[in-house]
Protein backbone atom coordinates (compact mmCIF):
# COMPACT_ATOMS: atom_id res chain seq x y z
CA UNK A 1 0.00 0.00 0.00
CA UNK A 2 2.81 2.46 0.74
CA UNK A 3 4.46 1.96 -2.84
CA UNK A 4 1.16 2.75 -4.18
CA UNK A 5 0.77 5.79 -2.07
CA UNK A 6 4.29 6.52 -2.90
CA UNK A 7 3.66 6.19 -6.99
CA UNK A 8 0.62 8.27 -6.94
CA UNK A 9 2.18 11.07 -5.60
CA UNK A 10 5.35 10.75 -8.18
CA UNK A 11 3.01 10.48 -10.34
CA UNK A 12 0.91 13.56 -9.72
CA UNK A 13 3.74 15.46 -9.50
CA UNK A 14 5.16 14.22 -13.27
CA UNK A 15 1.47 15.58 -14.15
CA UNK A 16 1.80 18.67 -12.52
CA UNK A 17 5.54 19.74 -13.65
CA UNK A 18 3.85 18.76 -17.24
CA UNK A 19 0.80 21.22 -16.94
CA UNK A 20 3.16 23.77 -15.46
CA UNK A 21 5.74 23.54 -18.58
CA UNK A 22 2.56 23.18 -21.19
CA UNK A 23 2.08 26.23 -19.32
CA UNK A 24 5.40 28.38 -19.31
CA UNK A 25 5.57 31.88 -21.38
CA UNK A 26 7.41 31.68 -24.37
CA UNK A 27 11.15 32.95 -23.56
CA UNK A 28 11.69 36.66 -24.99
CA UNK A 29 14.15 39.37 -24.54
CA UNK A 30 13.50 43.10 -24.51
CA UNK A 31 15.59 45.29 -26.41
CA UNK A 32 15.61 49.29 -25.96
CA UNK A 33 17.67 51.34 -27.73
CA UNK A 34 18.69 55.22 -26.85
CA UNK A 35 21.88 57.40 -26.37
CA UNK A 36 23.72 57.75 -23.38
CA UNK A 37 25.45 61.05 -23.19
CA UNK A 38 29.55 60.79 -22.67
CA UNK A 39 31.90 63.13 -20.15
CA UNK A 40 32.44 64.76 -23.33
CA UNK A 41 28.67 65.90 -23.96
CA UNK A 42 28.30 63.34 -27.08
CA UNK A 43 25.42 60.97 -27.19
CA UNK A 44 26.34 57.78 -28.01
CA UNK A 45 23.90 54.77 -29.06
CA UNK A 46 23.22 52.29 -26.77
CA UNK A 47 21.46 48.96 -26.55
CA UNK A 48 20.12 47.90 -23.52
CA UNK A 49 18.70 43.85 -23.28
CA UNK A 50 16.98 43.06 -20.92
CA UNK A 51 17.63 45.93 -18.61
CA UNK A 52 21.34 46.08 -18.77
CA UNK A 53 23.69 47.64 -21.27
CA UNK A 54 24.12 45.13 -24.23
CA UNK A 55 25.88 47.45 -26.95
CA UNK A 56 27.32 50.95 -27.50
CA UNK A 57 27.43 50.81 -31.05
CA UNK A 58 28.37 54.67 -32.32
CA UNK A 59 31.94 56.45 -31.91
CA UNK A 60 31.91 58.63 -28.70
CA UNK A 61 33.91 61.59 -30.27
CA UNK A 62 30.78 61.65 -32.37
CA UNK A 63 27.28 62.99 -32.10
CA UNK A 64 24.74 60.27 -32.37
CA UNK A 65 20.84 59.12 -32.07
CA UNK A 66 18.62 56.13 -32.02
CA UNK A 67 15.30 55.95 -32.68
CA UNK A 68 14.31 52.53 -33.74
CA UNK A 69 15.15 48.97 -32.75
CA UNK A 70 13.88 46.03 -34.35
CA UNK A 71 15.01 42.40 -33.68
CA UNK A 72 14.67 39.83 -36.73
CA UNK A 73 16.61 35.86 -36.81
CA UNK A 74 18.79 36.85 -34.08
CA UNK A 75 19.74 39.78 -35.63
CA UNK A 76 19.62 43.33 -33.94
CA UNK A 77 19.07 46.50 -36.24
CA UNK A 78 18.89 50.10 -34.90
CA UNK A 79 17.90 53.18 -36.89
CA UNK A 80 19.16 56.52 -36.25
CA UNK A 81 22.24 58.79 -37.43
CA UNK A 82 25.71 59.50 -36.64
CA UNK A 83 27.49 62.75 -37.68
CA UNK A 84 30.15 62.97 -39.68
CA UNK A 85 33.49 65.13 -39.15
CA UNK A 86 31.56 68.01 -40.63
CA UNK A 87 28.82 67.62 -38.06
CA UNK A 88 26.53 66.56 -40.54
CA UNK A 89 23.73 64.27 -39.50
CA UNK A 90 24.03 60.61 -41.59
CA UNK A 91 21.07 58.35 -41.38
CA UNK A 92 22.74 55.12 -40.42
CA UNK A 93 21.57 51.56 -40.05
CA UNK A 94 23.74 49.22 -37.42
CA UNK A 95 22.93 45.32 -37.69
CA UNK A 96 24.37 43.97 -34.58
CA UNK A 97 26.40 47.18 -33.76
CA UNK A 98 27.71 47.61 -37.70
CA UNK A 99 26.70 51.00 -39.09
CA UNK A 100 25.62 51.30 -42.93
CA UNK A 101 25.27 54.70 -44.01
CA UNK A 102 22.24 55.18 -45.66
CA UNK A 103 22.88 58.75 -47.57
CA UNK A 104 25.47 60.91 -48.97
CA UNK A 105 27.78 62.72 -46.57
CA UNK A 106 26.77 66.10 -47.78
CA UNK A 107 23.28 66.24 -46.10
CA UNK A 108 21.61 66.15 -42.94
CA UNK A 109 19.63 62.80 -42.58
CA UNK A 110 18.10 60.77 -40.41
CA UNK A 111 16.76 57.21 -40.17
CA UNK A 112 13.65 57.11 -37.84
CA UNK A 113 11.93 53.51 -38.26
CA UNK A 114 12.92 50.19 -39.21
CA UNK A 115 11.29 47.15 -39.96
CA UNK A 116 12.24 43.74 -41.12
CA UNK A 117 9.39 41.70 -42.97
CA UNK A 118 10.38 38.27 -45.17
CA UNK A 119 14.23 39.21 -45.14
CA UNK A 120 13.80 42.76 -46.69
CA UNK A 121 15.08 45.45 -44.57
CA UNK A 122 12.68 48.91 -44.85
CA UNK A 123 13.57 52.22 -43.07
CA UNK A 124 12.27 55.29 -43.00
CA UNK A 125 13.47 58.65 -42.48
CA UNK A 126 14.20 61.82 -43.94
CA UNK A 127 17.33 63.55 -46.33
CA UNK A 128 17.78 67.04 -47.04
CA UNK A 129 18.16 68.10 -50.58
CA UNK A 130 20.48 70.50 -52.36
CA UNK A 131 18.44 73.13 -50.93
CA UNK A 132 18.31 72.39 -47.86
CA UNK A 133 14.60 70.79 -47.82
CA UNK A 134 13.81 67.78 -45.81
CA UNK A 135 12.31 64.83 -48.05
CA UNK A 136 11.05 61.94 -46.67
CA UNK A 137 12.93 59.04 -47.30
CA UNK A 138 12.19 54.99 -47.53
CA UNK A 139 15.00 52.89 -47.89
CA UNK A 140 14.38 49.41 -49.16
CA UNK A 141 17.45 47.09 -48.73
CA UNK A 142 19.95 48.65 -51.04
CA UNK A 143 17.21 51.07 -52.67
CA UNK A 144 16.22 54.33 -51.43
CA UNK A 145 12.75 55.82 -52.64
CA UNK A 146 11.17 59.76 -52.48
CA UNK A 147 8.05 59.73 -51.03
CA UNK A 148 7.82 63.44 -51.25
CA UNK A 149 9.09 65.69 -54.13
CA UNK A 150 11.16 67.98 -52.04
CA UNK A 151 9.42 71.45 -52.66
CA UNK A 152 8.00 71.52 -49.38
CA UNK A 153 9.80 69.83 -46.60
CA UNK A 154 8.56 66.19 -45.32
CA UNK A 155 9.84 63.37 -43.04
CA UNK A 156 8.83 59.66 -42.71
CA UNK A 157 8.34 58.92 -38.94
CA UNK A 158 7.62 54.87 -38.93
CA UNK A 159 7.13 52.28 -41.38
CA UNK A 160 5.31 49.02 -40.99
CA UNK A 161 4.99 46.18 -43.50
CA UNK A 162 1.95 43.82 -43.72
CA UNK A 163 1.08 41.57 -46.29
CA UNK A 164 3.40 42.53 -48.73
CA UNK A 165 1.96 46.47 -48.73
CA UNK A 166 4.28 49.23 -46.70
CA UNK A 167 3.04 51.48 -44.99
CA UNK A 168 4.58 54.94 -43.98
CA UNK A 169 3.68 57.56 -41.84
CA UNK A 170 4.94 60.97 -41.43
CA UNK A 171 4.31 64.81 -41.83
CA UNK A 172 4.48 67.39 -44.55
CA UNK A 173 4.64 70.96 -44.68
CA UNK A 174 1.96 72.90 -46.80
CA UNK A 175 1.96 75.75 -48.99
CA UNK A 176 0.41 77.48 -45.97
CA UNK A 177 3.39 76.63 -43.52
CA UNK A 178 1.01 74.35 -41.23
CA UNK A 179 2.49 70.67 -40.59
CA UNK A 180 -0.07 67.79 -42.63
CA UNK A 181 -0.24 64.21 -41.26
CA UNK A 182 0.30 62.08 -44.41
CA UNK A 183 0.17 58.30 -44.90
CA UNK A 184 2.17 56.56 -47.94
CA UNK A 185 0.59 53.51 -48.72
CA UNK A 186 3.42 51.81 -51.12
CA UNK A 187 4.46 55.03 -52.29
CA UNK A 188 0.55 56.57 -52.71
CA UNK A 189 0.32 59.55 -50.88
CA UNK A 190 -2.84 59.83 -48.08
CA UNK A 191 -3.61 63.21 -46.62
CA UNK A 192 -5.22 62.02 -43.27
CA UNK A 193 -6.55 65.91 -42.37
CA UNK A 194 -7.87 68.85 -44.46
CA UNK A 195 -4.71 70.63 -43.06
CA UNK A 196 -6.06 73.50 -42.34
CA UNK A 197 -5.01 74.12 -38.50
CA UNK A 198 -1.77 71.50 -38.61
CA UNK A 199 -1.53 67.79 -37.90
CA UNK A 200 1.14 65.29 -37.65
CA UNK A 201 1.83 61.94 -37.55
CA UNK A 202 3.84 60.22 -35.78
CA UNK A 203 3.52 56.38 -35.81
CA UNK A 204 1.59 53.64 -37.83
CA UNK A 205 0.44 50.02 -37.17
CA UNK A 206 -1.59 47.62 -39.34
CA UNK A 207 -3.24 44.59 -37.40
CA UNK A 208 -5.74 42.21 -39.71
CA UNK A 209 -6.28 44.86 -42.24
CA UNK A 210 -7.02 47.46 -39.83
CA UNK A 211 -4.72 50.48 -40.46
CA UNK A 212 -3.79 52.83 -37.50
CA UNK A 213 -1.89 55.81 -37.57
CA UNK A 214 -1.51 57.99 -34.16
CA UNK A 215 -0.53 61.96 -33.82
CA UNK A 216 -2.44 64.68 -32.91
CA UNK A 217 -4.69 67.09 -34.43
CA UNK A 218 -4.53 70.81 -33.90
CA UNK A 219 -7.21 73.26 -33.25
CA UNK A 220 -8.24 76.60 -33.83
CA UNK A 221 -5.66 77.60 -31.11
CA UNK A 222 -3.21 75.74 -32.31
CA UNK A 223 -3.24 72.85 -29.76
CA UNK A 224 -3.06 69.98 -30.19
CA UNK A 225 -5.39 66.87 -30.24
CA UNK A 226 -4.24 63.19 -29.23
CA UNK A 227 -6.03 61.59 -32.60
CA UNK A 228 -5.66 57.95 -34.03
CA UNK A 229 -7.04 57.61 -37.73
CA UNK A 230 -8.52 53.83 -37.84
CA UNK A 231 -8.59 53.62 -41.76
CA UNK A 232 -8.42 56.87 -42.27
CA UNK A 233 -11.16 58.12 -39.39
CA UNK A 234 -9.87 60.43 -36.80
CA UNK A 235 -10.63 58.83 -33.04
CA UNK A 236 -9.97 61.93 -30.49
CA UNK A 237 -8.04 60.99 -27.11
CA UNK A 238 -8.07 64.46 -25.75
CA UNK A 239 -10.51 67.51 -25.96
CA UNK A 240 -9.68 71.05 -27.19
CA UNK A 241 -8.31 73.07 -23.91
CA UNK A 242 -5.15 70.90 -23.58
CA UNK A 243 -2.23 70.04 -25.86
CA UNK A 244 -1.39 66.81 -26.51
CA UNK A 245 -0.03 64.06 -29.23
CA UNK A 246 0.20 60.86 -29.70
CA UNK A 247 3.92 59.37 -29.85
CA UNK A 248 3.39 55.64 -30.57
CA UNK A 249 0.88 53.00 -31.04
CA UNK A 250 0.23 49.27 -30.83
CA UNK A 251 -2.28 46.87 -31.83
CA UNK A 252 -2.68 43.48 -29.78
CA UNK A 253 -5.70 41.04 -29.91
CA UNK A 254 -7.60 44.21 -31.48
CA UNK A 255 -6.72 46.30 -28.58
CA UNK A 256 -5.59 49.41 -28.74
CA UNK A 257 -2.62 51.22 -27.05
CA UNK A 258 -1.36 54.73 -27.53
CA UNK A 259 1.31 56.68 -25.52
CA UNK A 260 1.89 60.59 -25.32
CA UNK A 261 1.49 63.04 -23.95
CA UNK A 262 -0.90 66.28 -22.25
CA UNK A 263 -0.28 69.54 -21.57
CA UNK A 264 -3.24 71.38 -19.40
CA UNK A 265 -1.52 74.50 -18.28
CA UNK A 266 2.17 76.02 -19.38
CA UNK A 267 2.93 76.53 -15.56
CA UNK A 268 2.47 72.42 -15.36
CA UNK A 269 4.46 69.49 -16.60
CA UNK A 270 2.83 67.45 -19.07
CA UNK A 271 1.48 64.52 -18.31
CA UNK A 272 2.77 61.02 -19.82
CA UNK A 273 -0.20 59.10 -20.58
CA UNK A 274 -1.20 55.47 -21.67
CA UNK A 275 -4.26 55.19 -23.48
CA UNK A 276 -6.14 51.94 -24.07
CA UNK A 277 -9.78 50.71 -24.86
CA UNK A 278 -10.11 50.77 -21.02
CA UNK A 279 -9.13 54.68 -20.54
CA UNK A 280 -6.44 56.52 -19.52
CA UNK A 281 -3.39 56.21 -17.32
CA UNK A 282 -0.68 58.72 -16.44
CA UNK A 283 2.85 57.33 -16.20
CA UNK A 284 5.95 59.06 -13.86
CA UNK A 285 6.65 60.29 -10.43
CA UNK A 286 4.78 63.14 -11.23
CA UNK A 287 7.09 65.28 -9.59
CA UNK A 288 9.90 64.70 -13.23
CA UNK A 289 9.06 65.43 -16.51
CA UNK A 290 8.23 62.10 -17.93
CA UNK A 291 8.32 61.39 -21.89
CA UNK A 292 6.94 58.42 -23.73
CA UNK A 293 8.38 57.38 -26.69
CA UNK A 294 7.66 53.89 -28.04
CA UNK A 295 5.42 50.90 -27.03
CA UNK A 296 5.11 47.54 -26.94
CA UNK A 297 2.79 44.76 -26.11
CA UNK A 298 3.26 40.60 -25.54
CA UNK A 299 0.49 38.99 -24.30
CA UNK A 300 -0.66 40.64 -20.94
CA UNK A 301 2.51 42.72 -20.71
CA UNK A 302 3.00 46.06 -21.58
CA UNK A 303 6.56 47.63 -22.44
CA UNK A 304 7.14 51.25 -22.61
CA UNK A 305 10.38 52.84 -23.20
CA UNK A 306 11.02 57.08 -22.94
CA UNK A 307 13.08 58.83 -19.84
CA UNK A 308 11.91 60.29 -16.42
CA UNK A 309 13.66 63.44 -15.54
CA UNK A 310 16.86 62.89 -18.01
CA UNK A 311 17.48 59.01 -17.12
CA UNK A 312 16.26 56.44 -19.85
CA UNK A 313 13.29 54.47 -18.29
CA UNK A 314 11.69 51.10 -19.09
CA UNK A 315 8.29 50.61 -17.88
CA UNK A 316 6.63 47.18 -17.62
CA UNK A 317 2.71 47.36 -16.87
CA UNK A 318 3.16 50.84 -15.52
CA UNK A 319 6.48 49.89 -13.32
CA UNK A 320 9.27 51.98 -14.12
CA UNK A 321 13.22 51.17 -14.26
CA UNK A 322 15.78 53.29 -14.88
CA UNK A 323 17.91 52.12 -17.26
CA UNK A 324 21.06 54.47 -16.58
CA UNK A 325 22.56 55.89 -13.75
CA UNK A 326 20.77 58.95 -12.59
CA UNK A 327 24.16 60.79 -13.10
CA UNK A 328 24.14 60.05 -16.82
CA UNK A 329 22.01 62.09 -19.26
CA UNK A 330 19.72 59.42 -21.21
CA UNK A 331 16.83 58.43 -23.35
CA UNK A 332 15.01 55.35 -24.41
CA UNK A 333 13.66 55.67 -27.59
CA UNK A 334 11.97 52.06 -28.79
CA UNK A 335 11.38 48.98 -27.30
CA UNK A 336 11.19 45.33 -29.06
CA UNK A 337 10.61 42.35 -27.32
CA UNK A 338 11.93 39.14 -29.16
CA UNK A 339 10.42 35.89 -28.71
CA UNK A 340 13.05 33.31 -28.83
CA UNK A 341 12.61 29.95 -30.64
CA UNK A 342 12.18 26.51 -28.25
Amino acid sequence: MKNFIHFLIVASIALLAVFVSCKKELPYDVYVVGEEMNIDGKNVVTVWKNGKVYDRISKEYRMAGAYSVFVSDDNVYVAGYEENEEEIRIATLWKNGTPIKLSEENQDSTAKSVFISAGSIYVAGYENNSEGISVAKLWINDEVYSLSDGTLPACANSVFVWNNDVYVAGTEINAKNKENAILWINGATYNLTAGKEGSCASSVFVDDHDIYVAGNEKDASGDGIATVWINGEPVYLTEEGSDARVDSIFVSDSDIYAIGLELFDDNMLPAAKLWTDNGETVLGKGKLQTFLYSIFVLGNDVYIAGREGNVATLWKNGKGKNLSNKNIVSCANSVFVYVLDN
